[in-house]
């Protein structure tokens, strides 16, 4: 029996593997690879530890060769320097076929050590750092570099519409391809049965029983802007309350900011949580308050649950959310407030917005994702540089 051939999937984060990535390990699998994954598992992550345990367990168990790459999510010359020479370390000792990469850092350290190795590589972009309305650092940072590393890229994959048209018309990979996001299984969270009653629901967080839910699931940070929804809680009605489930460096902050707007009592911060489908199905209204989206796995989950969503009109959520009524200007407060009542407070508003999301997640099925990520996979340019 012939060696399998090893490929590598990369990721700044674990994360990020757990999150995206478990069904692209199967489609290598399946395709005869030995797969190995880079990325680091002890810090930076999204979800907590115990989550992390459970997915070397999985990869483990799936045969899947790990490696701890001290990567990190912003950029530090210093600890960059010292991923470079791990991951140079690692692709002596390995002769991979090819690998795919994901991350702006991990993709673009995972790109130079390929060059210099002559290893063929796709990178997958979860939402460009540069985009309409983005600030200009964003640009004079990230852009050149991913012009420049576009050159080296075999195949480059997008995942919303915006930064696929940019990428054809202005980057540089030899293939470049646009999947519908990460995929997500729609038959699961369409099934919202539920042991819970809502009375009870509430009880368990010590919410009033005919509390109004609203529920944002995302990384407390800056980009993932809980805090403005915080600040609008005061001008909603007192049943309504606000559950956020994530973690992240602001919670200390955020939960200063519930008290300071007098919402404490109305805010419960649920920390990561891998029982999101019992909270979409007894969330009134899904908020989605980003400033920065590639194409949103949450928000993908909570239309597919039915949940009434309510985000802001930015690249990625506004490619999800095609109606009017389900989308707010960023940063306007009385967009936002008239729309969140209604969302909350008229059911024939609430019933259309939900018809609406459950027929627009269909499109985004994990199952139409493998069926382009395994036609990529077999792509003639993935074939080793000579």
């Amino acid at each position: 029996m012939s060696k399998k051939q090893p490929v590598l999937m990369l990721a700044s984060v674990a994360s990020m593997i757990d999150q995206f990535n478990l069904p692209n390990i199967r489609l290598m699998q399946k395709l005869g690879y030995e797969v190995h994954v880079c990325c680091n598992f002890c810090e930076g992550n999204t979800c907590d530890k115990k989550r992390i345990q459970k997915l070397c367990r999985m990869l483990k168990h799936r045969k899947v060769i790990c490696h701890q790459w001290d990567c990190p999510r912003v950029f530090s010359p210093g600890r960059c320097y010292r991923a470079y020479r791990q991951l140079l370390l690692l692709t002596e000792k390995y002769s991979f076929a090819w690998m795919h990469c994901h991350s702006p850092i991990g993709g673009a350290l995972a790109r130079i050590v390929a060059l210099r190795r002559g290893i063929r590589v796709i990178y997958t972009a979860h939402g460009f750092h540069f985009y309409r309305g983005a600030p200009f650092v964003n640009w004079l940072l990230f852009y050149p570099v991913e012009k420049l590393l576009s050159y080296y890229t075999e195949v480059l994959i997008t995942v919303n519409q915006e930064d696929f048209q940019f990428a054809k018309h202005r980057l540089y990979a030899r293939r470049t391809y646009r999947i519908p996001g990460a995929g997500i299984d729609t038959s699961y969270f369409s099934d919202t049965k539920t042991q819970m009653s809502k009375q009870a629901f509430c009880k368990q967080y010590k919410l009033p029983e005919n509390a109004k839910l609203m529920l944002s699931v995302g990384e407390l940070s800056k980009r993932k802007n809980h805090q403005f929804v915080i600040s609008m809680m005061p001008k909603l009605p007192p049943s309504v309350c606000y559950l956020i489930c994530g973690q992240g460096d602001l919670h200390a902050r955020l939960a200063a900011l519930a008290e300071k707007k007098g919402v404490a009592e109305r805010v419960r911060f649920l920390g990561y949580r891998e029982d999101v489908r019992e909270l979409y199905a007894h969330a009134d209204l899904f908020v989605f308050p980003s400033v920065q989206e590639g194409l949103p796995v949450a928000l993908l989950e909570a239309m597919a649950s039915g949940l009434p969503c309510l985000a802001s009109d930015i690249r990625g959520n506004r490619e999800l959310v095609r109606i009017a009524g389900g989308r707010y200007t960023p940063g306007d407060g009385a967009d936002f407030l008239r729309k969140a009542k209604a969302l909350l407070l008229q059911p024939g508003v609430r019933e259309e917005n939900r018809e609406n999301m459950r027929k627009q997640a269909a499109f985004y099925d994990h199952k139409a994702v493998s069926k382009k990520m395994y036609q990529i996979y077999q792509r003639k340019e993935l074939k080793k540089r000579k």
